[in-house]
């Protein structure tokens, strides 16, 4: 399933990654499925000139770009990779974070990600039916 989110990042937002104490514009929390994230998006707009920046966070760690404390930015451009980003524990949310150097003009950037569901657990009988189709007795014997 792919989920899409737009965030502005307002004008002259600082964040002082530096010191290790990001500030951000409001940030913006997009629910997702459990599963597995395969694909990621990020996309900036003409215009950006790379000072537009956005970093996801997941359970209050960084999960894009990988390495702490970075941000994504660019100009008209769209970074897109694969990934295998797991979603086992709630709350099953991303939370997008941009800000801007920009004097005059806010941003609005772009988040997608490809999430594959998660497969449900099998039940007992389905467990018990895969044994008797395999011709083995659970214990082994």
């Amino acid at each position: 399933m792919l989920f899409k989110a737009e965030i502005t990042a307002p004008v002259n937002t600082v964040a002082d990654i530096a010191q290790g104490r990001p500030t951000y514009a409001t940030p913006l929390p997009l629910r997702v499925y459990p599963g597995k994230v395969t694909r990621v998006w990020f996309g900036f707009p003409k215009g950006c000139f790379g000072l537009a920046h956005l970093a996801i966070t997941h359970q209050g760690v960084q999960a894009w770009p990988w390495s702490p404390l970075q941000s994504f930015h660019w100009n008209d451009y769209i970074f897109t990779f694969a990934d295998s980003f797991p979603l086992t524990a709630q709350p099953f949310e991303f939370v997008l974070h941009a800000w801007s150097y920009d004097d005059f003009y806010p941003h609005t950037l772009t988040f997608m990600c490809f999430v594959d569901p998660a497969l449900p657990e099998p039940s007992q009988q389905q467990i018990r039916q895969v044994y008797e189709d395999l011709g083995v007795s659970p214990g082994g014997c």
